[in-house]
């Protein structure tokens, strides 16, 4: 009987993770974007939700999540992005969105989440990066 064997890998070779996850926060005028890279998921929505909090516990009124560097999105992504919208209404600060590629925005058309979050044009977050004070519009 034969028995399928998974695939040999050349000796002393490891599992490498060519794009690890990172976020990168960037604050042009008075926004600051909060752009995560890689897989935004059950690992690491932890450190996207500490970044978020520290953002606006620093002063923050203008918060950005750039989803442009993501890969993925899982349910505990989609949970965090619904927090973040729901914290700022209630704590007073701006909260949007820049999507994703296409996998990711699947996400929000399909839980029917993207018509109700605040998602931002490109056009729209170009004015509120170049305009002081037009954050607030």
């Amino acid at each position: 009987m034969s028995r399928v064997r998974p695939a040999a890998r050349p000796a002393g070779s490891q599992s490498v993770d060519l794009a690890p996850f990172r976020i990168v926060v960037r604050t042009d005028h008075e926004v600051v974007r909060v752009c995560p890279f890689g897989e935004v998921d059950i690992d690491t929505v932890g450190r996207i939700r500490e970044q978020l909090e520290h953002t606006t516990a620093a002063g923050a009124r203008h918060v950005v999540l750039d989803l442009g560097g993501v890969t993925f999105v899982d349910s505990s992504g989609l949970h965090l992005v619904l927090e973040a919208d729901a914290a700022s209404r209630a704590e007073g600060w701006e909260f949007g969105l820049t999507g994703g590629p296409a996998d990711v925005q699947r996400v929000f058309d399909l839980t029917g989440s993207r018509a109700r979050l605040p998602f931002l044009t490109s056009s729209e977050l170009a004015t509120m990066l170049t305009t002081p004070g037009k954050a607030a519009a």
